[in-house]
């Protein structure tokens, strides 16, 4: 779930009807358009004023990130009762769908090329979007080290950026397909390179 469920800009305690109101708002409108909506066209959908947005974000883009993060935080929740290769396979995997199979990988396409030039969408959707899907697999990794399945000296950092580098490079440069095992090739690759001994088969 966004961590910004939670915690607001300054000013009063933000209604949780309204949040998700305008997050659905941003979110609709982007997938529907491609593209980040304006703050007047979220706030006409959302019933709110620009105020009551800018208040709470600083810009579109922001909620925007965090609209996308809320809608589909499914797809990097995996429970931890799950064997680590498993559960970081599932992450990449539910990402890959995502991207591939709904509207949401032609906006996540514009959003990347255009973080390239503007820093706000660029911070935003690194806080809102990447690193909330970052922090789950190292979470994950984290977890395969304390059971002794991931050796212990290995980079959760690296890792993660190596898990998840080969599905945004074809979402961007689209060279080659978002392949419906292209989780389990990359994570074939990896495991082995990370796995404590005891687990590298």
């Amino acid at each position: 779930m966004s961590t910004n469920a939670t915690t607001t800009r300054a000013g009063r305690p933000r209604s949780e009807r309204t949040r998700l109101a305008i997050l659905d708002a941003a979110t609709d409108l982007a997938l529907a358009g491609g593209a980040v909506p304006t703050v007047d066209a979220v706030a006409s959908r959302a019933g709110v004023s620009r105020t009551t947005i800018y208040k709470w974000w600083p810009s579109t883009a922001a909620v925007l990130a965090e609209g996308l993060l809320e809608r589909f935080h499914e797809s990097i929740e995996f429970d931890d009762a799950l064997p680590v290769r498993r559960a970081v396979t599932l992450q990449v995997d539910a990402l890959v769908t995502l991207l591939r199979d709904t509207p949401a990988g032609e906006l996540l396409r514009h959003l990347l090329a255009a973080a390239a030039s503007d820093r706000t969408v660029g911070l935003a959707m690194l806080e809102q979007w990447l690193e909330p899907r970052r922090a789950q697999a190292a979470h994950h990794l984290e977890r395969g080290v304390e059971q002794g399945t991931v050796r212990a000296d290995v980079d959760p950092t690296l890792v993660v950026d190596v898990l998840f580098a080969p599905v945004y490079h074809r979402l961007v440069w689209g060279h080659a397909p978002l392949d419906h095992d292209l989780a389990a090739q990359v994570c074939d690759l990896v495991w082995p390179s990370i796995a404590a001994p005891a687990a590298a088969s």
